[in-house]
């Protein structure tokens, strides 16, 4: 019996080029399928966070994953990057009485005491601070970017909250 060659297939992530390998997932050992020599590398190689922002499709590949789609989870690797977008984005330190405008620039310190410890920099005011954020909270935050990741695939029908919950509204 002749074995399934990667090279059979496109790349399923730029479908541009002849893959050059299986990917699979390191954490949980699944196949996630094949990919040409240039994004296997970048997956492997680049940030976490490059990776997901930099590559389109690159969570729903990730999620191709039996173990990381069951448990709505992505790898380890993948956790600090999400949490230091979602810091990025939500973090602000005050200037002058109100919220600065700025979005803060992320920087992993440590994981200690079930928790990991960023130091945020607002460049615009010369401002550091640090923000802990529990192993619970970083998988929540993970769960979160998967479930919508999910809701955002191609095929997928959002039902509407009040439709799903049965209740209903008057004009």
């Amino acid at each position: 019996m002749r074995s399934i060659r990667a090279d059979d297939y496109l790349c399923r992530l730029c479908a541009e080029r002849r893959a050059a390998a299986w990917d699979h997932c390191h954490d949980h050992g699944y196949l996630r399928g094949p990919l040409c020599g240039s994004c296997n590398t970048f997956e492997g190689k680049s940030t976490p966070r490059h990776f997901i922002e930099g590559k389109e499709g690159a969570a729903l590949h990730l999620l191709e994953c039996q173990g990381c789609l069951e448990g709505r989870i992505l790898p380890g690797r993948y956790h600090v990057g999400l949490v230091q977008k979602h810091l990025e984005a939500t973090e602000r330190h005050r200037h002058r009485s109100r919220p600065c405008r700025r979005q803060p620039w992320a920087r992993h310190v440590q994981l200690a005491h079930g928790a990991h410890r960023f130091e945020l920099e607002c460049w615009q005011h010369s401002t550091t601070w640090t923000k802990d954020v529990t192993v619970p909270d970083t998988l929540a935050l993970v769960r979160d970017f998967v479930d919508q990741a999910l809701a955002a695939r191609p095929g997928t029908v959002t039902v509407p909250a009040q439709a799903a919950l049965g209740t209903q509204t008057r004009a």
